[in-house]
């Protein structure tokens, strides 16, 4: 028996506002405990929070250096506490690396961040869980390095203003890194990543069509480009052209089929085009490619398990969502709704 009707739709309601808003973990509370946050000054609001764990699954008790990498802003780092804790804060949209590479106990381990928001109305917090492997002595230590291949070939006049115009988005200057950027396209038209990073400028400063011409025109260059694709999925998402945004992200899933990101804004996309049952297959697919990292997919999973009246699926999700987020602004309100779809299915 499902939830009374009333009952469901008066729940769906508070659901319906508090799934918008965004997952944010009481930075002065992890503060407290002996955590430094790390400002890294990227022009968002949002915040990066992770645990580091030993091999065998405790968190590690000694400090340990981390640099969130990223190919557009480069490196920023910082220090795990004596638990294993960090926080980077203020961080914009865009792709990040969570690096340890100067351990030589343990093997260098990477992990990938996508931040799609820039400056929500309550900051979203991405939760991110790094576990440890001990290295082989007795093998050669070999650390990874970034190459990035999509610049091959690029004549050195282009990479300069490419290199300026990085330097500028880092300090904020948006206005001067588009100019730059826009003499090394001159330079060299078929610069793929200048025209991308031209998009994500513009999407920074909320210029969403400007963003999709210079998106567009990498893709014009090379059609199965992931990061174009999915920067340009991610305007047509705020532009709120949701049909655009799912064939888009269909595309970009063919490309790169191992990347649960599209999966996610595909799930997110699908839920406001109503098509729950696809939304859902593809929220429920990045969470089993990235178990822990797409917190929220779990909030809007539980949204629409709550609107076909299925407790037991919504006690699944909010559960999850609260062990990953213990600590979210409206956890308390979270809780009262998992108390509720407790007392409906032992009533069914």
């Amino acid at each position: 028996m499902g939830l009374p009707t009333r009952t469901l739709t008066r729940r769906l309601l508070f659901l319906g506002a508090i799934f918008f808003y965004s997952s944010t973990l009481t930075i002065a509370q992890i503060a407290g405990g002996g955590t430094d946050t790390v400002n890294t000054r990227l022009g968002g609001n949002n915040y990066i929070v992770g645990t580091v764990y030993s091999p065998d699954g405790f968190p590690i008790n000694i400090k340990m250096r981390i640099k969130l990498s990223s190919p557009t802003w480069g490196d920023i780092l910082a220090m795990t506490d004596d638990r294993g804790r960090f926080v980077f804060s203020n961080v914009g949209s865009g792709v990040y690396t969570i690096v340890i590479d100067t351990e030589k106990e343990y093997l260098p381990v990477s992990h990938q961040v996508e931040i799609v928001r820039e400056r929500a109305p309550v900051p979203e917090t991405y939760t991110v869980s790094i576990r440890l492997r001990a290295a082989d002595n007795n093998k050669s230590s070999i650390k990874p390095s970034v190459v990035n291949a999509a610049n091959a070939g690029v004549p050195k006049k282009a990479l300069e203003y490419y290199d300026k115009a990085s330097k500028l988005a880092r300090e904020k200057d948006y206005r001067g890194a588009i100019t730059e950027l826009k003499l090394a396209v001159a330079e060299y038209p078929s610069f793929v990543s200048a025209l991308n990073l031209i998009g994500i400028l513009h999407m920074r400063l909320d210029e969403l069509d400007k963003a999709d011409e210079a998106l567009k025109a990498a893709l014009k260059i090379d059609p199965e480009a992931y990061e174009p694709l999915l920067n340009r999925s991610i305007a047509f998402y705020r532009l709120a052209r949701f049909k655009d945004a799912e064939s888009l992200l269909r595309k970009t899933i063919k490309i790169k089929p191992d990347s649960p990101f599209p999966y996610y804004y595909l799930g997110r996309t699908l839920q406001k085009l109503g098509k729950t049952d696809e939304a859902e297959k593809a929220l429920l697919t990045c969470t089993r490619m990235k178990p822990g990292e797409f917190s929220e997919a779990h909030r809007l999973l539980a949204a629409i398990y709550l609107d076909r009246g299925k407790p037991d699926r919504v006690v699944e999700q909010l559960e999850t969502y609260l062990k990953l987020v213990p600590t979210a602004p409206d956890a308390e309100n979270l809780r009262k709704v998992l108390e509720q779809s407790k007392r409906a299915i032992t009533r069914e």
